[in-house]
């Protein structure tokens, strides 16, 4: 039976979360967002401070620290995956001018590990999207890809677990339609996202499997639909995504 949570490490973790929602704030400004006494906010402060998880600034007010860039750096490098798919992403978004990115599942949610783009979308800015985002696994390509190599009974207990809520009017909220939709990434071997995580953007995913049939990652390359039209994202790009994955597979299995 496992343990219960360290009650001072899970409000810990939770102030560092509120903090960057907020940006910077002061001591006060914490205490009153937990409903927690000034003194006891004053000692989770200095503690965050002392080990360099926050930082103060000149006006009094703390801000979550640069520190965490490095230690998500070294945790991204760290997946052998990561730096196998580094140069193939690079050269998918320069082969078709879009976003591309790579996937990995974590606690049965989608983490995007790295996203390259393209001349066509560089000056385009999609706040929602970066690497260490996460994600429902039904609401993307990469997502639909990494569940295509999941049985149907796991599939169903990561819906039961985080559901199926809506990104947009086109994300499937019904979890028949998602097996039936993950049955033909299976048999086709790539997945569609159209416009189901964002408004404007469609993509097409393919899952990243070992020399085991374990799945890795899902790769996907995304665009707009008036330049991934009918034709171009349903016949032409597939197969293109589809081999850029097979050389990540392949130069995984032999690094």
């Amino acid at each position: 039976m496992p343990s219960k949570p360290l009650k001072s490490l899970v409000r810990a973790n939770r102030v560092i979360e509120r903090l960057v929602e907020m940006q910077a704030a002061t001591v006060s400004e914490l205490a009153a967002e937990f409903d927690m006494p000034l003194s006891t906010m004053y000692e989770y402060v200095n503690t965050l401070e002392t080990i360099n998880y926050i930082t103060k600034q000149p006006d009094g007010r703390y801000r979550v620290s640069s520190s965490f860039l490095e230690v998500g750096n070294r945790v991204r490098r760290n997946h052998d995956i990561y730096s196998t798919a580094e140069p193939e992403l690079r050269r998918l978004a320069e082969e078709t001018g879009e976003f591309a990115g790579l996937m990995i599942e974590e606690n049965d949610l989608g983490v995007l590990l790295s996203m390259k783009k393209g001349e066509k979308v560089k000056r385009l800015q999609v706040s929602r999207t970066y690497p260490g985002v996460k994600s429902r696994l039904h609401t993307t390509a990469y997502g639909k890809a990494i569940l295509s190599q999941l049985p149907d009974a796991k599939i169903r207990d990561i819906v039961e677990q985080y559901g199926l809520h809506p990104k947009t009017q086109n994300t499937l909220t019904d979890v028949e339609a998602l097996l039936d939709d993950i049955d033909q990434v299976r048999q086709r071997g790539y997945a569609f996202d159209d416009e189901e995580c964002f408004d404007g953007m469609r993509g097409i995913g393919v899952p990243i499997t070992s020399r085991s049939d374990d799945v890795l990652a899902g790769i996907a390359l995304y665009g707009p639909p008036n330049r991934l039209e009918d034709e171009v994202f349903f016949e032409e790009y597939p197969a293109v995504v589809q081999e850029y994955a097979d050389i990540i597979r392949g130069n995984h299995e032999y690094s």
